[in-house]
């Protein structure tokens, strides 16, 4: 979600800034799942190049299957902002 509030807020934290000062709600994952979502998502980078929103479909650590909804900033510059289960 789009928010006008701008870097230095008191949850500013829990928040990933673009260039522009916007900050976009991020899902909150625990380190290891969030290390291997980004690893995967790397890896399978050219399927998102150029895509401003994309979803991310893998197997969690717990082995339930997910969707991972991402902003992309470019490549190692992503933003998890919603995780769903399938």
């Amino acid at each position: 979600m789009l928010n006008t509030r701008k870097e230095g807020d008191s949850i500013g934290s829990l928040f990933k800034f673009n260039s522009s000062g916007n900050r976009y709600e991020t899902y909150i994952l625990d380190s290891q799942e969030y290390a291997k979502v980004i690893s995967e998502i790397n890896s399978n980078y050219e399927v998102y190049k150029g895509k401003e929103i994309a979803a991310h479909y893998s197997v969690g650590l717990d082995g339930c299957y997910y969707i991972y909804f991402f902003e992309n900033h470019g490549f190692n510059d992503y933003n998890i902002y919603e995780k769903s289960e399938f």
